[in-house]
């Protein structure tokens, strides 16, 4: 071992490990240690040399404000890794050689460790729009155990419902080649991670857990990216477990449980107008708990752009409300006015969805679409979904939906030519 400087770092097998508790960390859960997680992710950021690890202690927790890990880098390397009995490890990778980002992962350590955000009554800048936050850092990776809690404190947020700007519990911005696998999140201040302007992104082995009751606790919100897989992970939340959004492409999402919450959503699209695409999106494989929506689609009246190539298959459902969903009208207020544009809706297939739902006076499969821009080309599949209650039946409402249909329960003879 070569000491590189007794206060701040060590050197270990050309690997500079700067650990949070030398730059002034106390992990007592109560003393704030945002200024020493900043200063540790600078001087690993701005080291000139190949590996640099930045190392938070084992058996603290971790008590950190907002926060942003501002890229790139120049180290060759950085691993970021958190360590506790009891909850998150955190591993952050970025491999640069010559002038081209590339990520590589060193060996495996478990991720056990807490980190905290403060009560909303101790927030340092009540307008942040987000707590943990990385942004233009390629070849990211963040990894977990699922051990571990990332806890945003959500509660000191809530009952204040929209009054306030609620920040996001964890954001990645413009971060190419990024990875993030195995962390668990509790409690998010609104949703629980949101991914922008990203491209080529592999999301696994993530559990998301809120109160059905928590106003916007999405699990993951996307916007603006290409190329996406989330895999393997369980989503508990108060609203969409995953919400895809405008000018996002290529998703590839499969094995997700997602309950309680609003179910999987591509939107809403369109609002005040504006025109969004998104196309390209398979979503297979997944479980549905007593949502309140099972897969949707949702646009604005007045929008343009269009939603189209989207997929879903193999799905299951456990009494879930509403469990098939595209509506081009989509408008949560009392007094909506009707418009005449309206996002593009084509090229929709459903295959192989089965289960029960709890729909009382809400069709079990949904295509209420615009008068002026039809939704077309729907293909639905071997679907069968049957009621939860012994007496009930299920049945289906189509409107201005173009495609074909066979193999159902219920019925879908309501599907135009």
């Amino acid at each position: 071992m070569v000491v590189v400087n007794a206060r701040l770092s060590e050197e270990v097998d050309s690997v500079t490990t700067y650990n949070v508790l030398k730059f002034g960390a106390v992990g007592d859960g109560k003393a704030n240690d945002t200024k020493a997680f900043v200063s540790a992710w600078e001087a690993a950021c701005n080291k000139t040399r190949e590996n640099a690890k930045i190392s938070v202690g084992s058996g603290k927790t971790y008590l950190v404000s907002e926060i942003q890990f501002q890229g790139p880098c120049s180290s060759t390397s950085i691993t970021f890794e958190v360590t506790h009995p009891f909850a998150i490890t955190t591993q952050i990778h970025l491999i640069k050689k010559s002038h081209n980002w590339k990520y590589f992962i060193f060996s495996s350590t478990q991720i056990l460790g807490n980190i905290v955000a403060p009560p909303r009554s101790a927030w340092q800048k009540k307008g942040s729009n987000e707590w943990l936050y990385f942004h233009r850092v390629d070849g990211l990776t963040v990894v977990g155990e699922r051990q571990g809690v990332i806890d945003g404190r959500g509660e000191t947020w809530w009952k204040n419902g929209d009054s306030i700007s609620r920040p996001t519990a964890m954001r990645f911005s413009h971060c190419n080649r990024l990875e993030v696998r195995g962390l668990k999140h509790v409690n998010s201040q609104m949703n629980h991670v949101s991914i922008n302007g990203c491209k080529n992104v592999t999301v696994s082995d993530l559990v998301m857990i809120a109160p059905s009751e928590s106003p916007n606790t999405d699990g993951i919100d996307i916007s603006n990216s290409i190329g996406l897989r989330i895999v393997n992970s369980s989503m508990e939340t108060g609203d969409d477990c995953i919400a895809i959004n405008g000018g996002t492409s290529q998703v590839n999402i499969s094995n997700i449980f997602c309950g309680p919450g609003h179910g999987i959503s591509i939107g809403s699209l369109g609002k005040d107008g504006k025109r969004e695409e998104v196309e390209a999106i398979n979503i297979r494989n997944c479980t549905f708990n007593r949502t309140n929506n099972g897969v949707r689609i949702k646009t604005w009246q007045g929008g343009s752009g269009f939603a189209r190539n989207i997929n879903f298959s193999q799905i299951i459902f456990i009494e879930a409300k509403n469990p098939v969903i595209i509506n081009q009208n989509y408008c949560p207020h009392k007094i909506c006015t009707e418009k005449t544009s309206a996002v593009n809706v084509s090229d929709v297939g459903y295959y192989g969805l089965r289960g029960t739902s709890i729909s009382k006076n809400d069709a079990t499969i949904t295509f209420n679409c615009s008068k002026t821009v039809h939704c077309t080309n729907i293909n639905v599949d071997d679907v069968d979904i049957k009621s939860a209650g012994s007496n009930q039946t299920t049945r289906s409402f189509c409107s201005n939906a173009h495609g074909k249909a066979r193999g159902l329960m219920p019925a879908l003879g309501c599907l135009l030519k």
